[in-house]
């Protein structure tokens, strides 16, 4: 398949960032990419959050939403460190297709990555870290409105209101059945955070790996690619921003504020 979008204008947007506020690597190349960490860090002892996109090359909007963020400047409103994978499958995203050059699913090579390159540096650059949560950027080509999935051991859950901001931008799945899965609510599929069975299975996504090492809240945002790109975009950032504030308000410990308020605000990170 040829080339429907041109990587450059990634790399672009992303060195454009102001450099006193971000960190923007090409820690390695990847089928002649170069594969992008972006990284903010304003204290050693606040929590750390990790967004990821475009793990699967025909699903644009997520890194659509991940570069938007980082252009925005919100992310200054909320005192936390930042880790970012803005599109971790370029050369998919280039030609519009779900698997890399190796035509592997990416998110299905994170138990034993030795066979996918892709894997092996998203498992390598995230080793050893603790994240406060994860939002994990999808879009679903089948889809008639927006979902998510939430993979949590423990409460805080905040998937019923991620789902209900995002309701108020685009239009919210409500089948019962959702991508194969029975639905635990409105456009809501909790998954059990149980770490023996989740050992078990065969393949994993990159939210199984990420679980049983470091981070016990992963949120995977879906959007449907039948809608203009900005408005995907926007839900995806409405997303996140709807996820740091439901910890915020629900966390009473650690170094997690928005800096907006003049009261601080913390947040018991989901990795103990």
């Amino acid at each position: 398949m040829g080339c429907v979008r041109d990587y450059r204008e990634i790399e672009q947007r992303l060195q454009a960032l102001p450099r006193r506020e971000w960190r923007v690597e090409s820690v390695a190349r990847v089928w002649g990419y170069g594969f992008f960490c972006v990284r903010r860090e304003i204290d050693q002892r606040a929590e750390t959050v990790l967004v990821t996109a475009g793990i699967h090359g025909e699903e644009p909007g997520g890194v659509e939403g991940a570069l938007r963020w980082l252009e925005s400047g919100e992310w200054a409103k909320w005192r936390v460190n930042w880790f970012m994978l803005p599109c971790i499958n370029p050369y998919g995203w280039e030609r519009n297709q779900r698997r890399n050059a190796q035509g592997r699913d990416i998110n299905r090579q994170f138990r034993n990555p030795a066979v996918c390159p892709e894997a092996q540096l998203v498992r390598k650059l995230v080793k050893g870290r603790r994240f406060l949560f994860v939002l994990d950027l999808h879009e679903d080509v089948d889809s008639p409105g927006y979902y998510l999935y939430e993979l949590c051991q423990e409460p805080p859950f905040i998937g019923e209101r991620i789902v209900a901001a995002v309701g108020r931008v685009i239009p919210i799945n409500r089948d019962k059945v959702i991508d194969g899965t029975r639905a635990t609510g409105l456009g809501l599929i909790r998954r059990e955070g149980n770490p023996a069975r989740l050992k078990q299975r065969p393949r994993w996504p990159m939210a199984y790996h990420l679980f049983l090492n470091g981070c016990r809240h992963i949120v995977g945002s879906e959007t449907p690619v039948n809608l203009p790109l900005r408005l995907r975009a926007r839900a995806h950032n409405v997303a996140l921003r709807t996820a740091l504030s439901a910890l915020a308000s629900r966390r009473q410990a650690g170094h997690f504020s928005c800096s907006a308020s003049r009261q601080r605000v913390t947040v018991r990170s989901c990795v103990d």
